[in-house]
């Protein structure tokens, strides 16, 4: 059984923002990811920054929150557990402050982290070795880090992220968009990545949510498939280039979520069934689009190929790779992930261009069966070697 740990989050006076969060906030989400602990106490926070961040709260699940807010620190502080203390101006990487903990619990008595030469986070043993009845939260906290007795020194390799001031902050929110790249995405979309962060940047400063902006992904992507399926090269065109955006847009919700850390599992499904629903109507468009466009010719069973391609490729995808968890999906998950994502985009916007999106109709009519087809010969049992 995990021994129990208690959290205190030190505050700074202006407890900076990184990308639209307070660093303590985000310092509470590591701790409630790396640790899994006991409760997690923050120095000040106020009833407005429970207002103001109630859902960033909310999901880190139901592990008591208190404020102490000026009031003494053992009304919340078990002096019998062991305790972390958390400094102000930072927040660590993720998995960096479980690799702490575990070595401090290792060396059995009271650890440091410093960085720069200062300490940014101390654990005690037992919370009763440092906790005064009468000392404030953010007292405690602040003699935690600056008390003179006997320390193990843990040094930090960067793992540390400052939020002191302005360049400490800009490097932080750096690193965070350094690690929204996901290893799903599509080998073409991957480029997508800098302008989706760059876009996602501007919409943190907007009251829109991740849920909001699958919202309008979805409209646009519906929007351009609407004009993908007219008989207008320039109308095709026009649907294309939205689609394309529809692309970029896609990524923002999730880097969103992640950077304000309103990650849910019901906003993950929305965002998957908002793809199917604007992929399939992309793929009804198609065919309709070459109709409208070379009425002289039958394009009747190519449109029959690349909608039904498009289903078994959806279904075969969910049943042999989405539908288990991620360390159980095999040798070829990745790559399935990385193939089915929506790099086919970039051909619809290069066909679009030089008018001849019944190449496209042909061609992944038959190529969408055959990847369904080769996804189940990768996934069929193999013959154990004798």
């Amino acid at each position: 059984m995990a021994q129990a740990l208690q959290v205190l989050i030190q505050d700074s006076g202006s407890d900076r923002l990184v990308a639209s969060l307070p660093s303590s906030l985000r310092a509470a989400h590591r701790a409630a990811a790396d640790l899994t602990p006991s409760k997690i106490v923050f120095c000040g926070g106020s009833h407005g920054f429970q207002s103001a961040y109630r859902r960033q709260l909310q999901n880190l699940g139901p592990i008591p929150m208190p404020c102490a807010n000026g009031e003494a620190a053992g009304k919340y502080i078990d002096s019998s557990e062991p305790i972390l203390v958390m400094g102000a101006d930072g927040f660590p990487r993720s998995g960096a402050l479980g690799a702490f903990v575990a070595e401090a619990r290792k060396a059995g008595k009271p650890a440091r982290w410093i960085q720069g030469g200062l300490a940014v986070a101390a654990y005690y043993p037992r919370a009763g070795d440092i906790l005064s009845s009468s000392e404030t939260a953010a007292a405690l906290a602040q003699r935690a880090l600056k008390d003179p007795g006997e320390f193990v020194g843990v040094q930090s390799r960067g793992e540390w992220l400052a939020a002191g001031h302005g360049d400490s902050v800009r490097l932080a929110e750096q690193a965070l968009c350094a690690a929204l790249p996901k290893d799903t995405d599509g080998y073409i979309a991957r480029a997508d990545r800098k302008l989706s962060i760059a876009l996602s940047l501007l919409l943190l400063k907007t009251p829109a949510t991740p849920n909001d902006i699958t919202t309008a992904s979805l409209i646009l992507g519906l929007l351009g498939a609407w004009w993908l399926a007219s008989g207008s090269h320039a109308w095709q065109l026009a649907g294309s280039l939205l689609l394309w955006f529809c692309c970029i847009l896609d990524g923002c919700d999730g880097e969103v979520a992640r950077l304000k850390l309103l990650s849910s599992p019901s906003g993950a499904a929305y965002d998957l069934w908002a793809d199917h629903l604007a992929h399939l109507a992309t793929f009804v468009a198609v065919p309709i689009g070459v109709h409208r466009m070379f009425p002289q010719a039958s394009f009747e069973l190519p449109g029959v190929l690349l909608v039904s391609g498009f289903l078994a490729c959806g279904f075969s995808v969910w049943w042999l790779v989405l539908r288990k968890p991620e360390d159980q999906r095999g040798p070829h998950g990745l790559l399935i992930e990385r193939v089915a994502s929506r790099d086919y985009v970039y051909l619809i916007v290069l066909l679009a261009a030089l008018g001849r999106m019944d190449w496209f109709l042909w061609a992944a009519g038959f190529g969408s069966h055959a990847f369904w087809l080769g996804l189940w010969w990768l996934s069929k049992p193999r013959p154990s070697a004798v």
